[in-house]
């Protein structure tokens, strides 16, 4: 009997969990595509920019949008309805060659991939229980970061030119559907009576969860924008730049497990403030190691596992605190805070390299993830004296 729930448990968590990759695939995949394509069409960076933060628009205007739709509609038609307007949305991109008429296609691929990843987070939380939440979600996690390189790799395979890219694009979100259509009636469903809650109304009840969630939005913007043009400034040839990018997304692949592991054995708490420090400490080794390139890819594998790891135990974290609308609530505050981290995340780093040189890049993120070390260690701490004290007047 216990088997066979945990075949029941892993088929839906693998279903959710192919549906949610999308989120990450289509990203990969649009942002060089996108940016590639508009350079062609002789358009100025600046409205490749512009035009390239429609997309995490999109993502931030779903937060408000996606609980109602859910309750209105379910979470499986509310994907549904999204993954086939994210690939029209798509297709709809290479017919109309404009940069103009590109920026509502890409809020509305924005809104429909951010629906997509509430609605599934969602999912993969309610379906977890306590004592597996950390490996599950690891697992998650490290297969939703392994779709960031599958976007990049299509390129690779079929280029950037003609319709090919915008197709096999456009299949991705088509095919999660028949994983999901065969689990359709054991997905969670909300329950019946239960009061609303609104995202605005959760800002309030996790904001450093919601911080993470920014931080860690903004690091993975500013890592894939910037790390090659770090390597670059130290003598490093430009394909050495996208080959530590491919490192970086292996580091934030390999270490989710181990990590949701160790959060399912410790205190979580404890474990989000050791990757916070780990994920400042290695900043700092970047900048150390950058003209020693064995340890320089090791220091870019272990701070992408560490800093994407903190995302992945802020869900943990959510799922534990909260369930039911709330929960969905919080998943739509998620969203929002990743689309608000993503679009600062080039202005932030770039502003900082402008300002200060090459180092401004690790200095940004050793900064930002040791005051979160620092916000989350101090109730530890304070919860650890108070033990000892206890012991001692025992």
């Amino acid at each position: 009997m216990s088997c066979d729930r945990s075949t029941h448990l892993w088929r839906r968590a693998s279903a959710i969990t192919a549906c949610a990759t999308v989120f990450t695939a289509m990203q990969g995949l649009t942002y060089p595509l996108l940016a590639l394509v508009l350079h062609r069409m002789a358009v100025p960076e600046w409205l490749i920019g512009v035009n390239a933060a429609a997309m995490p628009s999109g993502m931030v205007l779903s937060a408000p949008l996606a609980p109602r739709l859910m309750r209105r509609w379910g979470g499986y038609a509310l994907t549904l309805i999204s993954l086939v307007a994210s690939a029209a949305s798509l297709l709809a991109l290479n017919a109309l060659q404009d940069a103009w008429l590109w920026m509502p296609l890409r809020l509305l691929m924005g809104l429909g991939l951010g629906c997509i990843l509430v609605v599934n987070e969602s999912w993969i939380n309610e379906i977890a229980s306590d004592d597996r939440r950390g490996r599950l979600i690891g697992l998650y996690s490290a297969v939703l970061s392994a779709g960031f390189a599958l976007g990049p790799g299509i390129l690779t395979i079929v280029g950037s030119r003609g319709w090919a890219p915008f197709l096999v694009g456009a299949a991705l979100p088509l095919l999660a559907l028949l994983p999901l259509a065969a689990v359709r009636r054991e997905l969670p469903r909300p329950s019946p009576g239960e009061r609303a809650v609104s995202v605005f109304a959760f800002l309030r009840m996790a904001p450093l969860l919601l911080v993470l969630t920014a931080v860690v939005a903004l690091a993975d913007e500013g890592a894939m924008s910037f790390l090659p043009l770090f390597a670059l400034a130290h003598g490093y040839a430009e394909q050495t730049g996208t080959v530590l990018l491919v490192v970086m997304i292996a580091g934030s692949v390999g270490l989710q497990y181990p990590i949701g592991w160790l959060a399912d054995r410790a205190a979580r708490r404890a474990v989000m403030a050791g990757c916070a420090a780990a994920a400042s400490l290695s900043a700092v080794l970047m900048a150390l190691a950058v003209d020693v390139p064995v340890l320089f890819g090791a220091t870019v594998f272990l701070w992408g596992g560490v800093y994407y790891a903190m995302y992945m135990l802020a869900l943990v974290r959510l799922g534990e605190s909260f369930s039911g609308t709330a929960l969905v609530a919080g998943n739509a505050a998620f969203a929002a805070m990743w689309g608000m981290g993503g679009i600062a995340g080039s202005a932030v780093v770039g502003g900082a390299m402008s300002a200060l040189g090459p180092f401004g890049f690790p200095l940004v993120f050793a900064v930002a993830f040791g005051l979160i070390a620092v916000v989350l260690a101090c109730p530890v701490a304070v919860r650890r004296r108070a033990a000892v004290r206890g012991r001692a007047d025992g």
